[in-house]
């Protein structure tokens, strides 16, 4: 007889108890795990309760189809891997009945695959050994800390880092296009430059107003002379970029300058005006949905342009 009072027998039967417990909760999380609610189900007394967030049920066939309900719809379809890992059992035996307190974190992976604890809780359970077998009585889950998995991921910092980083890259990407527009523009290159802009696009300014690629290629090529050598070349600068970046969609405004050369072969300022831009973000990259080009030195008044009907070319400007 031990010291509790226990015979060797006894302290054998508790042992072969606790034994038989723990393997309900490796069971458990086999069953939880590869969705196999009826075995789940199984690990139950014929009027074991189960209380948890996703809903409360009493005896096997309930709590099966209670999990069929909340989890099955996730469970069998390609979820992300997922297991279950119980820590800290704490078993305590009287007889024919027992309680128990383990702590389960629920392990999975996220977007990169890396392993992550998605959540963790508290099992509080009694049992009851029914026919000769160790059943759950009553099955209590909490959770201590983290989110299910149906539910939506929250906003973490990393997803902050990486809409900002998705904003920086975004507005250097629209800075590139810019810088684009000028070198196909400057090389003369109108079928290039034309492609900058959606299917959609409107290009309004002093030479005329245009919609799609195919109306500005055709106005570029009648308004601009194509130059013979590079020392003939004209220059366009950009600079003063404001660019705001809304998910797919962006607005910028910039500061656009006409370098020409003069006989001394010195740059020459000759115009300088604001561009006012609408932009999408399309499979080919970002592009121009909307350009206002605007000369304020010399002031050139472009309301009636802009009132015209696409395509307009200003006869002015038209080459001969």
């Amino acid at each position: 007889m031990s010291k509790d009072g226990k015979s060797k027998k006894g302290r054998v039967r508790d042992l072969e108890a606790h034994a038989e417990i723990r393997q309900i909760f490796v069971d458990y999380a086999k069953y939880l795990d590869g969705g196999d609610f009826a075995g789940y189900a199984s690990l139950f007394a014929d009027d074991g309760v189960l209380l948890a967030q996703l809903g409360e049920a009493v005896g096997p066939a309930a709590i099966e189809q209670t999990l069929e309900d909340a989890l099955g719809p996730y469970i069998h379809n390609d979820h992300p891997p997922s297991i279950h890992v119980m820590n800290n059992h704490r078993i305590d035996v009287d007889g024919d009945t027992a309680k128990t307190e383990v702590i389960w974190f629920y392990l999975t992976v996220d977007p990169d695959t890396v392993p992550i604890i998605l959540q963790a809780g508290r099992y509080v359970d009694d049992l009851v050994r029914e026919k000769g077998k160790w059943k759950i009585a009553r099955h209590d889950i909490s959770r201590i800390f983290g989110r299910s998995p149906m539910m939506p991921a929250p906003d973490t910092r990393l997803d902050q880092l990486t809409r900002r980083l998705q904003r920086l890259e975004d507005q250097d990407a629209i800075w590139r296009l810019f810088m684009t527009y000028k070198t196909h523009l400057d090389q003369r290159d109108f079928k290039a430059y034309a492609s900058l802009f959606t299917d959609d696009a409107v290009w309004t300014g002093n030479l005329g107003k245009c919609e799609g690629p195919e109306q500005i290629e055709q106005m570029l090529i009648k308004t601009l002379e194509v130059f013979e050598s590079d020392t003939d070349r004209q220059h366009h600068i950009v600079l003063n970029p404001v660019i705001d970046v809304d998910g797919d969609t962006a607005k910028a405004k910039s500061t656009w300058g006409f370098v020409t050369r003069s006989d001394s072969d010195a740059p020459v300022l000759a115009m300088l005006g604001t561009y006012y831009d609408e932009l999408r973000r399309t499979d080919d990259g970002w592009k121009f949905s909307r350009r206002v080009a605007y000369s304020d030195i010399p002031y050139i008044d472009i309301t009636d342009v802009k009132n015209s009907t696409a395509p307009y070319v200003d006869p002015q400007y038209v080459r001969e």
